[in-house]
């Protein structure tokens, strides 16, 4: 990829902008999906929030905060949750293909390795992702589906 500015590739993340239902497939804790939904604003044009609420208590709300790393050339995601957990996540966003990982210690310990996967449709109106953890970062397992379909 060329270089590009930080303003460049900030904007790209504009196609999360809106409102998404989402659908989680975890059969271990339940057999149908939970479902919940997602928002995307920008704040202060420099940054996207996702804001996220899962319509089962047990399973945390989040915030999300998108940022660009200049020095990686990359995108970073500060995760917080409802439990008080916050991650630093490193995160590509290119053709269709949305992944993020973690696999060193930041704001909390690293007790396992993770890493998320998703894939837009053609018309830009579905992700299709799933999450995979690993205790060593190399034997990875899949943890849960997650989709996320664009409201109107």
């Amino acid at each position: 990829m060329p270089p590009s500015t930080r303003k460049e590739m900030m904007a790209r993340l504009d196609f999360f902008v809106g409102t998404w239902a989402i659908e989680v497939y975890h059969p271990e804790l339940q057999p149908t999906p939970i479902t919940g939904e997602a928002s995307f604003e920008w704040l202060d044009e420099r940054y996207v929030v996702q804001r996220t609420q899962i319509d089962k208590p047990e399973f945390p709300s989040s915030m999300i905060i998108y940022d660009w790393d200049d020095a990686k050339g990359q995108y970073v995601q500060h995760y917080f949750d409802s439990r008080g957990v916050t991650r630093l996540y490193e995160m590509s966003f290119q053709e269709g293909l949305w992944k993020l990982w973690r696999n060193e210690p930041d704001f909390s310990p690293l007790d396992f390795h993770q890493r998320f996967s998703g894939i837009v449709n053609e018309t830009g109106n579905l992700i299709e992702s799933s999450w995979e953890q690993s205790a060593d970062g190399v034997h990875w397992q899949h943890d849960f589906r997650l989709n996320y379909r664009r409201k109107p």
